[in-house]
């Protein structure tokens, strides 16, 4: 079968099919394959249609793995469209709790302790939906081949669910053995907890093909994935909880565990704490085995539950936390990568060898596909993750367009820590408001944090009142911090649809990456400041590795904290450009995208019309207006 008889669209982009092509033959011969492609190119529809081929010629399995869930259904729409061309079986598997019927019926459970109660609730047969899996074999069958061959969506599978009254995680599940093509999130592949639910432990994988889509993002996803945080309030609020249950044992050894590690980080002064002497140190006085026997009844504790499920309480986080993290440091005694390490307030667990866990998590494939936009400079990409240029083929997609993109750097004003003051965001919030007064369509915010973004959203929210000039003020949605999917759906749903709204979110949040805003549904991007990461005793830890395996310091610094937010920043960037006749704006407010160095790093497509200075917000709106007049005239 050849690519283009997979291809889901008449015909070809320009570069699309050669990137087609170039996927088929890696999978066919088994290469570790990395390909680079602006966004807007059509890398997906492009790389499904290689890899579905050399899986129909080969007999192959895809793992098609995203970093968010509505990646996911970006992908699942292009596999239905494939679906219409040739017969597939695809589905996608998403978290337990975004299947959970009983949860969204009323059942409160927070997503910390979700999973904690799924299995306690399924173990002890209180979870009709799951009991009834083994019933109606004949039903689930036709369901489970109706769902693999459109494919179908999580909607689709919840309904089915609540049709035949089963689980539909369980139902996902029995999708998974019929299915060609698994589309899931970047945890089922990279997280060695959650990997067993696609892949047993003795499974041969060389008939089984991965795709990493938005790879820029693995070495930051393994990083934070393993790094576990415990406060010392959260210790303390664990003895309270535990207090409120009737467990005045555990609560106070809790409480001495908490005094005990105080006392022993108090001593010195250095961020890495040894990890044997710390468990030996809070644990001193008591025979070797009183540390793990707390462990494990705080993971098993049956009492604590029933009260939880009788009382319809949920089981308090704080309890769970405490006894993970301590099962950790047990577990990591020996490990030298994970290390110990302590802050003012907290102690945090972090694995520091991302390349080590990427490379056992992909090893043993048939073939590694890894997709991006922004991974430049490449070595030090692939070094980032373990992977080696010489045994590594490279891929640039080419493409011809010029874009009607004007890119503009506006150094006037800055998101650095020491320069966030009240007068600094109103600056901001004017310099995007005269944005909004030029004309042009949806405009797309996106901040460095949270904190940035509820400091701008008031003055920001002011200025576009202000500068309404008589037109009915622009609609403004925002991406709150703690959004269910549904609130996403919502929000993400009202901002498409309305016409000439703005939208406020973070660099590398839900709506940063993977959601498409064709037309005039964005037709600027406002990138505000650069997210770096703030310095942090896990991220010394992290440089550290890595100095150790043979990075110089400028090499370590562009790893872990210029290029994931100059990164985030250019995702941000291209969310607007779907197609090359698109015509739009991208402005980068702070001084800091100026830098030679940085400009350097910048994609083509944004230096072809490029313009920087403190422009203020007169210039702004004049070369916002201007530049929208001619395109139309155009």
């Amino acid at each position: 079968m050849l690519p283009e008889e997979v291809f889901p669209y008449p015909s070809f982009r320009e570069g699309q099919k050669e990137l087609a092509d170039a996927v088929y033959q890696a999978c066919s011969k088994g290469q570790r394959f990395v390909a680079e492609a602006m966004s807007g190119f059509g890398k997906t529809s492009a790389v499904l249609a290689g890899s579905i081929a050399a899986a129909h010629d080969d007999g192959l399995d895809i793992v098609y793995v995203c970093r968010t869930k509505r990646q996911v259904l970006r992908v699942l729409e292009e596999l239905g469209r494939i679906a219409q061309r040739q017969p597939i079986k695809a589905t996608s598997l998403y978290t337990k709790y975004d299947y959970c019927l009983l949860r969204q019926e009323g059942f409160r459970v927070s997503p910390e302790t979700f999973k904690w109660y799924c299995s306690f609730q399924t173990s002890n047969n209180l979870c009709s939906y799951f009991l009834n899996t083994s019933f109606n074999v004949e039903k689930l069958t036709r369901m489970v081949e109706e769902h693999t061959s459109k494919p179908g969506t999580i909607s689709d599978l919840l309904a089915a669910g609540r049709e035949l009254h089963v689980c539909p995680y369980e139902l996902a599940r029995l999708s998974l053995a019929s299915s060609k093509v698994i589309v899931t999130t970047y945890h089922y592949l990279l997280d060695k907890a959650s990997r067993s639910v696609l892949f047993r432990g003795d499974e041969p994988l060389d008939k089984v093909v991965a795709v990493i889509d938005e790879a820029h993002n693995i070495r930051d996803f393994l990083s934070g994935n393993s790094t576990v945080t415990m406060s010392f309030s959260e210790m303390e609020q664990c003895i309270t909880d535990s207090r409120r249950l009737y467990l005045p044992r555990i609560a106070s050894m809790v409480s001495e565990i908490c005094d005990k590690a105080k006392t022993f980080c108090s001593m010195t002064d250095h961020w890495q704490v040894a990890k044997d002497a710390f468990a030996s140190a809070i644990s001193s006085g008591h025979t070797k085995d009183w540390l793990a026997d707390l462990v494990f009844e705080l993971s098993t504790n049956a009492g604590v539950a029933w009260y939880s499920v009788a009382t319809s309480r949920n089981m308090p986080p704080s309890i769970i936390k405490f006894g993970a993290f301590m099962s950790t440091i047990l577990a990591s005694i020996d490990n030298e990568d994970v290390v110990l390490v302590k802050s003012e307030d907290s102690l945090s667990l972090a694995d520091s060898n991302a390349p080590k866990k990427f490379m056992e998590a992909t090893s043993g494939f048939k073939g590694l596909v890894l997709l991006s936009a922004t991974i430049d400079p490449a070595d030090l990409f692939l070094r980032s993750i373990g992977l080696d240029k010489t045994t590594t083929v490279l891929h640039t997609a080419k493409t011809s367009y010029r874009f009607k993109i004007k890119t503009v750097i506006d150094s006037g004003v800055t998101t650095r820590f020491s320069m966030r003051t009240h007068e600094m965001y109103a600056r901001i919030a004017t310099r995007i408001a005269s944005i909004g007064a030029s004309g042009c369509g949806g405009i797309g915010v996106f901040l460095p944090s949270y904190s940035v973004l509820d400091a701008i959203r008031k003055p920001l929210l002011d200025g576009i009142e202000d500068s309404a000039d008589g037109a009915p003020p622009r609609t403004v949605v925002v991406e709150d911090s703690g959004l269910t999917s549904d609130e996403s759906d919502r929000i993400m749903g009202l901002f498409k649809s309305t016409p000439k709204a703005v939208l406020l979110a973070v660099q590398g949040g839900r709506f940063s990456e993977g959601e498409d805003f064709p037309g005039d549904m964005m037709d600027v991007s406002v990138v505000v400041g650069l997210s770096l990461p703030p310095p942090s005793p896990t991220m010394f830890a992290e440089y550290q590795r890595m100095e150790a395996r043979g990075f110089d310091k400028h090499e370590a610094y562009m790893t872990l904290s210029l290029l994931p937010a100059l990164r985030k920043a250019f995702q941000c960037a291209g969310r607007h450009v779907r197609d090359p006749g698109k015509v739009g704006m991208v402005f980068f407010m702070d001084s800091r995208f100026a830098a030679s160095n940085v400009v350097d790093l910048m994609p083509a497509w944004l230096k072809e019309d490029l313009a920087k200075g403190d422009f203020g917000a007169a210039s702004i709106l004049t070369i916002a207006t201007d530049f929208f007049s001619s395109a139309k005239v155009r």
